[in-house]
């Protein structure tokens, strides 16, 4: 084939067939990324090469560019995702205060009352609440949870008023028996 043809939708699929799984295979090895998110990026690839396809002069280095291109991009947007992400179980650090020598265990028993008061809470209530006690900023909060910060500390302050009448439950239900 020359360059001057035209490169047909046949070929395309061809070349596509011929090069698929070793595209991905090839960026797995290279990356380290999984399966999954590794033919996400030849996907796209794949399909911006198949838009330019009829001005393509070679087909394995201008798909490989692209891989690379998305690659980057894919990388990008999963270091943003983990920047907001909370890594632990929202109420892991909060009982985790251990009794001083010098002092009665109340406080903690009162964190690990709190803690199971926060488990009946939805999980969008148990993430802003742990966001707050682990001191992350509104600003950071806001963005973690997708909103404006006015509405992080209204959820925050909905959330504290959930547990509030949890608590006094508990202490009704625990009068009457």
């Amino acid at each position: 084939m020359t360059v001057e043809e035209p490169r047909s939708e046949e070929e395309f699929r061809e070349f596509y067939r011929d090069s698929y799984n070793r595209t991905v295979r090839r960026l797995m090895f290279m990356s380290r990324l999984k399966q999954p998110d590794a033919e996400d990026v030849v996907s796209v690839a794949f399909n911006e090469t198949h838009r330019k396809w009829k001005e393509v002069i070679e087909p394995a280095a201008f798909l490989w560019d692209r891989v690379k291109k998305r690659l980057l991009d894919h990388l990008h947007k999963a270091d943003q995702q983990r920047k907001h992400e909370i890594l632990c179980d929202s109420t892991e650090g909060i009982a985790v205060k251990t009794a001083p020598h010098t002092e009665e265990p109340e406080s903690c028993v009162s964190l690990i009352y709190y803690k199971t008061l926060l488990a009946k809470l939805s999980e969008e209530d148990q993430r802003v609440i742990a966001l707050d006690y682990a001191g992350v900023s509104k600003e950071e909060q806001a963005r973690a949870l997708g909103c404006s910060v006015g509405a992080v500390r209204v959820r925050l302050s909905r959330a504290r008023a959930k547990v509030k009448v949890l608590a006094r439950r508990d202490q009704s239900q625990a009068e009457v028996q």
